[in-house]
């Protein structure tokens, strides 16, 4: 099998560094965005600004997280890392199918609902309206913060192997 050199490994994990950053920034912002507008609005500036949290997520966090995932596939491939070699990495695999359910099925699912109800039945706002979606972007910054302490501290990593 082939095997990234040094020289590779340092630019994807320097890759994977930036990607992950953004799609984590952008994860916040979009956290940020929904929290304004459930807080801070009328419906009028509602239905203006709440279309962006999706358009935030399909524009800047769906590409920066697939690439991120795919960068992970080739460190689980192409380095001596592999998918569940150590427990902290089967871990990340593991929260990752958690974010992707919070995000599709949660806040992104939820945020389409809520415009659909604002439409047709006006805003309450606060947690009435978007107590779901800000629940479903919590977690994916919790577990997204859990998979970045994972990738620093390496708990439960392997002993007596090199781990880089």
């Amino acid at each position: 099998m082939v095997k990234l050199k040094l020289r590779g490994m340092k630019l994807l994990r320097l890759l994977h560094i930036l990607t992950a950053s953004i799609w984590f920034g952008g994860v916040v912002c979009m956290g940020g965005l929904a929290f304004i507008c459930f807080f801070q609005f009328n419906e009028t500036e509602f239905l203006t600004f709440a279309p962006w949290i999706p358009g935030l997520y399909q524009s800047v966090i769906l590409p920066f997280a697939l690439l991120t995932i795919v960068q992970g596939l080739t460190y689980g491939i192409f380095t001596n890392w592999g998918f569940i070699k150590h427990k902290w990495i089967l871990w990340k695999w593991i929260l990752l199918i958690c974010v992707a359910l919070c995000t599709g099925l949660g806040a992104i699912g939820q945020m389409f609902s809520v415009i659909e109800k604002v439409e047709s039945s006006g805003f309450t706002g606060g947690f009435t309206d978007g107590g779901l979606v800000l629940l479903f972007i919590s977690l994916q910054i919790l577990f997204m913060v859990i998979m970045i302490i994972l990738s620093v501290f390496k708990p439960m990593k392997r002993k007596n192997r090199d781990v880089v």
